[in-house]
């Protein structure tokens, strides 16, 4: 299943034009539409989103020297009084005020997403139960996911790398996972069944570890149940080394 990609560009502070009335506009359109992602309880790619802008915006402010720099005009020649560079004359200074106009304006609107998706997030993790299928190795790094909602449990392979691609507090993003098959739930038909018959003919993992996440049918499966079951795994395993 493929996620919306994100609409908002990296560089939307920048173009199409300087334009503060336009650039609140574009932001406030965006904010929407991930607000109303969070009211169908999709929290991915969107969290992550928010979060890149509004570092893009913090690190745009931290370098605004630099910026006004990158926005002098061509050089000209030298004073040969002063000995100082003569450039050609450009709307820097206007410019930079309406980037710090439209920094001053995003900022605290992201942060309030942020903070929206983050309480969304915690909400729906206490939805989500999880634990241990049948006996575990001792090393969990890689194994088997169960995700049930419903009836339904979706069997994946994950592996946790040493070395993460991602840091901070979206290190679990580097838990790399791979659709292996679906089983039906019933009285019988149990997750440690499942296990069992699932791995018959798999020996590349002997031993494997493998973990049973179940979760409201409401939740959506790649938007939200998958990311957050990748969270839980992740610090699962981190606790273990």
């Amino acid at each position: 299943m493929h996620m919306e990609t994100k609409d908002l560009p990296n560089d939307w502070v920048f173009r199409p034009a300087f334009d503060l009335e336009l650039k609140q506009y574009t932001l406030l359109a965006y904010l929407q539409r991930v607000t109303k992602r969070f009211g169908e309880q999709k929290l991915y790619p969107y969290l992550y989103e928010l979060d890149g802008h509004l570092d893009t915006l913090l690190t745009l402010r931290n370098k605004k020297e630099e910026l006004a720099h990158s926005l002098l005009g061509e050089l000209m020649g030298f004073d040969p009084a002063t000995g100082r560079a003569m450039r050609s004359a450009v709307e820097g200074p206007e410019l930079l005020g309406v980037v710090d106009a439209v920094i001053d304006f995003a900022v605290p609107g992201l942060r309030s997403a942020i903070e929206q998706g983050l309480e969304l997030r915690a909400r729906i993790a206490e939805r989500i139960r999880f634990g241990p299928v049948g006996v575990q190795p001792l090393r969990i790094s890689e194994g088997w996911l169960m995700l049930r909602t419903g009836s339904e449990a979706r069997i994946y392979s994950y592996t946790i790398p040493l070395v993460h691609e991602y840091q901070g507090s979206y290190r679990y993003r580097s838990v790399l996972t791979r659709y292996a098959g679906s089983y039906t739930l019933s009285l019988r038909n149990t997750f440690e069944r499942i296990r069992s018959e699932f791995l018959v003919g798999r020996s590349e993992l002997p031993v494997p570890a493998t973990f049973a996440f179940e979760a409201d049918a409401s939740i959506p499966h790649i938007e939200t149940f998958m990311p957050l079951a990748k969270q839980l795994l992740y610090e699962q395993v981190a606790g273990r080394r």
